[in-house]
């Protein structure tokens, strides 16, 4: 049955793609941005609408399945970047009619999943991947239907953004841009006292682990089974008393697709819906941390901006890179250090709650093997500049979009 939907899938992706990109023939762009993030709080979408908002000269509109859900977001995330520009986003439903054709009209098109199976822009028009991160895992595997036809890819660096565009199939010559729109909000949270809202202490030192998900009822096109539970691992079981230990916080935040009961791995587990009753959001909690555990979550990737801890547990990295797939260059041969045992937990811990960064040495070979280097200043500006330039190169104008950030 799988199998069949999954043709069925991609059937019905040729035929919308080919009839969104006769209507865009047919039909003038118009000076309009569209943006869509999954889930709704997807930060990359929203930092995207909101330096839309104060860069673009046309109508700016942000799709969501709950527009409620996601105007509270857009709040909270404006709130950490210190923008007051919200009301110039409109929110709509994805699932409003008039949607698909706002789609075909725009200008701009940004998405973080791919939206209306993602067609390759006709005319004036650019469409940009913001995709949900550029981390250590391959994109593409057997249970998904994936083409994006944007011409731009948002990325967290150039090495692993280049796998991305080809696990996804962009069109050759898309151009990836350095950095994740998200990363102006890992940077820009100051105020550890937002911590208490969450019961925890802003007086003490804070690890954030940031696992992706084993297995998914959901992920995919008929759910993903990749790896081993953490909750088999002694490591990880042990995890939460080794941070006791040294004195420092540990906190789980689990992935929204993950069907596992991480609760048995003894340490607190926060939810997104947790995060967003605090008035905070999940890269303001990453900008407040003082180190990442994570894995093959691109999550420690955005982190590496802050210059802090990162430690990577992936107990069960053969069998993963085996059913999922890693990009290439590989995750030991990127992040080999950074991968943690039993004496290296005690070690990270411990150099945390020193205030120094763990294996700090290795963690800036780590970026320079990803191509990320020291840049100040704002990513979401950098991508709006990289595309007003990249607009005057293809049709000769900016398409509505101020040239720079200045």
């Amino acid at each position: 049955m799988s199998r069949v939907r999954l043709t069925a899938l991609r059937v019905r992706g040729v035929l919308a793609r080919a009839l969104a990109r006769t209507a865009m023939r047919l039909v003038p762009p118009a000076p309009l941005a569209l943006v869509a993030g999954l889930p709704d709080t997807e930060e990359n979408s929203l930092v995207t609408a909101l330096a839309l908002a104060r860069r673009f000269r046309g109508r700016i509109v942000l799709v969501a399945r709950e527009p409620a859900a996601a105007r509270a977001a857009l709040a909270r995330t404006a709130r950490v970047l210190g923008v007051d520009h919200v009301d110039r986003v409109e929110v709509r439903a994805k699932r409003d009619p008039t949607t698909p054709w706002l789609f075909v009209r725009a200008t701009w098109v940004a998405y973080t999943h791919g939206l209306f199976d993602s067609p390759r822009p006709v005319g004036r028009r650019v469409h940009v991947n913001l995709w949900h991160g550029t981390g250590p895992k391959w994109n593409a595997n057997a249970n998904q239907s994936v083409r994006i036809g944007a011409d731009v890819l948002a990325a967290a660096g150039p090495v692993w953004g280049a796998e991305v565009v080809r696990a996804l199939r962009q069109p050759r010559g898309t151009v990836v841009v350095p950095g994740n729109p998200r990363q102006d909000v890992v940077v820009g949270a100051r105020d550890r006292t937002r911590l208490a809202a969450l019961g925890l202490d802003p007086d003490r030192p804070l690890v954030l682990w940031l696992p992706t998900f084993r297995r998914s009822a959901t992920a995919g096109r008929t759910g993903l089974s990749e790896g081993v539970p953490l909750t088999q691992d002694p490591l990880a079981r042990r995890l939460a008393r080794v941070a006791a230990e040294h004195g420092v916080q540990l906190v789980l935040k689990a992935h929204r697709h993950d069907d596992d009961d991480l609760g048995a791995l003894g340490v607190r587990v926060l939810t997104e819906e947790e995060i967003a009753a605090a008035g905070t959001t999940l890269h303001e909690l990453m900008g407040l941390a003082d180190g990442v555990v994570s894995d093959y979550s691109s999550a420690w990737v955005d982190f590496l901006v802050t210059g802090r801890s990162v430690a990577l547990l992936c107990p069960d990295l053969d069998r993963y890179e085996a059913e999922r797939g890693l990009n290439r260059p590989g995750l030991r041969e990127v992040a080999g250090e950074l991968l943690l045992d039993e004496p290296g937990a005690h070690e990270l811990f411990a150099t945390v709650a020193g205030g120094e960064v763990f294996r700090a040495t290795h963690l800036a070979e780590v970026r320079s093997r990803l191509g990320i280097g020291e840049r100040g200043g704002s990513r979401a500006a950098a991508l709006l500049d990289a595309l007003a330039r990249l607009a005057g190169e293809r049709h000769g104008s900016s398409l509505g979009l101020a040239a720079t950030s200045s």
